[in-house]
């Protein structure tokens, strides 16, 4: 999503409040991050852009419906998230030559005329994911051995029925008792 902000580049101190509601086709096809299977709604945007010397501040908030799977069972369950930006999109012609950053980071594109909201966008999104994402606080999961959903049915499998495969040859093994 580009952003034009060729009236900020260069007036040190001017600022733009950036508020509206884009479906998420604007940030581009790329995913939105690996357990993301689906946004619904638009992308609230509550931004505001501040010229500094080096470039623009973008500094706000983004807020979306998403759909995450368990990661005990996979069901799909809808979050609200609010993510939280602070980044600096550089002026390139004012980076310097001693600069020992790996990677350039956020820059103005288009002639110094625009940013590209994108990455910044999907970056956060990441970031401000639940590390883990239950369905309910007692999620069940799915059976190891036949993949059944065990909070819909009782497959009849039970845990430590049969030893883990992976540990099975130390069964094997005849060590002396002292």
């Amino acid at each position: 999503m580009r952003v034009p902000v060729a009236d900020l580049v260069g007036n040190p101190g001017d600022t733009r409040d950036l508020t509206r509601a884009v479906p998420p086709s604007s940030f581009g096809e790329e995913p939105w991050g690996p357990t993301i299977t689906a946004i619904h709604g638009d992308v609230d945007l509550e931004l505001h852009l501040d010229a500094v010397v080096e470039g623009i501040l973008v500094r706000g908030r983004l807020g979306l419906e998403v759909e995450l799977a368990c990661a005990r069972c996979l069901t799909p369950k809808h979050e609200s998230l609010a993510v939280h930006v602070a980044e600096l999109f550089v002026d390139p012609t004012k980076r310097s030559e001693d600069d020992d950053e790996d990677e350039p980071g956020y820059e103005l594109i288009d002639g110094l005329t625009a940013i590209d909201l994108s990455t910044m966008a999907r970056d956060a999104v990441v970031l401000g994911l639940p590390v883990r994402v239950l369905c309910r606080a007692d999620c069940q999961g799915l059976c190891p051995r036949c993949g059944t959903d065990r909070n819909q049915t009782d497959c009849g499998h039970r845990p430590g029925d049969e030893p883990d495969p992976r540990w099975a040859k130390l069964a094997e093994l005849d060590l002396p008792a002292d």
